[in-house]
């Protein structure tokens, strides 16, 4: 077996494991937070974004699979996936977690929805991990209901391995991530353009386990996780004024951490300054648009994704069973 099927393999008995245990309630608390871990400072210019008093907060447990997160500034709402558990969720500060939707279906052990992503009509698309689609929900997002049209789902006439994470261009493209497969005479594991009609183009197939993806403030950047523990790194590419990208060149590398500390590089977001909040082996790495490493939020959890609010004074942070924050400097 390839290491890159390997890892894909763990993953799934993580799920199926995980969603034979799940809890009848998810836990939260709604007005002290259990804090846990610690901020690893390994340059000054981390006080320019985590003030030397900030803590990691658990605003939930006993989630299968937490991931995928959004913020919703109308409603200053944080929407979530439980990819083992194959449901959403929502948190606000007032209410703590409730359900956002349940999108089990006739398969209860195959892995569920996994990013979500709002797009230019304030449409919640949704990738579906274990069904190798991308889906979009026909209800508004303050409404939502179980009822969805397909967006993409194969490449080729291929269907796609397990549709991973995603962003959007500003010209509208979605650049999505599907990695490896585990059967034969599938696709190769890739990263997609897809245009707002369904076209689709294949940006790299040179990465092992194409994972999180985001665009720096002026798009002239794109970030490619690589979710593979031998060879855990993040890309960065140019895109050009047409969202064309190319040039694509290794931008950190945390494979030496990999083996002994939980996780992998895995969803990542950038703030408006060029910082980058990137999962991976051990926490939520920090790093500066020239690729320097001035910290890691560690949790002991296997971080999976984060996600700013519209103020970038929090960072919300999906680890396995838990949902955690971390304030940020004003």
């Amino acid at each position: 077996m390839k290491k890159s099927n390997l890892v894909f393999s763990v993953l799934i008995t993580f799920f199926l494991i995980s969603s034979c245990a799940e809890k009848k309630n998810v836990e939260s608390k709604s007005k002290t937070f259990q804090t846990v871990g610690k901020i690893e400072r390994l340059d000054q210019a981390l006080d320019d974004v985590i003030s030397p008093n900030a803590v990691i907060e658990v605003l939930s447990t006993g989630h299968a699979w937490s991931e995928g997160p959004i913020w919703l500034k109308d409603e200053q709402k944080l929407v979530y996936t439980d990819v083992g558990h194959q449901k959403l969720y929502q948190w606000t500060e007032k209410d703590s977690v409730t359900l956002y939707l349940d999108m089990k279906d006739p398969d209860p052990e195959r892995p569920g929805p996994s990013a979500l992503l709002v797009d230019q009509n304030d449409s919640l698309v949704i990738l579906r991990y274990g069904h190798g689609e991308v889906v979009r929900m026909k209800s508004s997002i303050n409404n939502p209901v179980r009822d969805f049209e397909v967006f993409v789902d194969q490449y080729n006439g291929i269907r796609f391995n397990n549709t991973n994470d995603a962003t959007f261009h500003s010209n509208g493209n979605m650049i999505m991530s599907d990695p490896p497969p585990i059967e034969e005479g599938r696709l190769k594991a890739a990263v997609y353009s897809i245009t707002p009609l369904g076209e689709i183009q294949v940006v790299t197939d040179t990465l092992s386990s194409p994972n999180g993806i985001a665009f720096s403030p002026d798009e002239k950047t794109v970030y490619i996780a690589n979710a593979d523990w031998q060879n855990a790194i993040w890309i960065a590419a140019d895109v050009d004024e047409n969202g064309v990208i190319s040039n694509g060149r290794k931008f950190f590398d945390a494979t030496g951490n990999a083996p002994k500390e939980k996780g992998h590089p895995d969803g990542l977001k950038v703030n408006k300054n060029g910082i980058i909040f990137a999962a991976g082996p051990g926490g939520v790495y920090i790093l500066n648009p020239d690729g320097k490493h001035l910290g890691t939020i560690l949790n002991d959890e296997f971080n999976t994704n984060c996600v700013l609010d519209d103020t970038e004074e929090t960072l919300y942070i999906t680890s396995g069973p838990k949902l955690m924050r971390v304030k940020l400097k004003p």
